[in-house]
């Protein structure tokens, strides 16, 4: 069985810190890190390709080359045109979540926002990471 993936597009220095996010679970899912929205909707084509979707993209607002909204909205009409299940989207953004943006996700469909908190990268990993593995949990049905 082919390891699963959570595609991580950001900027910030986060990817060194989350790189073993969930090192210490069973079957736990590898961190694919890519610093652009062209680069994470590339690496999503691929993974879909193989078939091994990932479980959960990751998306930074704004990334450089393709935004994280650019990119959600590729993923979504690759999904679309391929029949496939929405895969959850987890916006991870230093601003908060304003009504259009709310809105935006609403019609992402499984899209949800967190605020990254001010402070050193490893404390925005692990958060991160907590909020990544609730996740997980809650769309595993446990």
């Amino acid at each position: 069985m082919a390891t699963a993936r959570i595609l991580l597009a950001e900027e910030c220095g986060l990817a060194p810190h989350a790189a073993d996010l969930f090192a210490d679970q069973p079957d736990a899912p590898k961190i694919v890190p890519v610093k652009d929205g062209a680069r994470c909707l590339t690496a999503f084509v691929k993974l879909v390709r193989a078939r091994q979707a990932p479980l959960l993209v990751i998306l930074d607002e704004p990334l450089p080359r393709l935004s994280g909204r650019g990119a959600a909205l590729a993923i979504r009409a690759v999904e679309r045109a391929l029949d496939l299940k929405p895969t959850p989207l987890l916006f991870y953004t230093a601003d908060a979540a304003d009504d259009a943006f709310k809105g935006f996700l609403s019609r992402l469909g499984r899209a949800v926002h967190l605020q990254r908190p001010a402070g050193a990268p490893e404390e925005q990993a692990r958060r991160l990471g907590v909020a990544a593995g609730r996740l997980l949990v809650q769309l595993r049905g446990k």
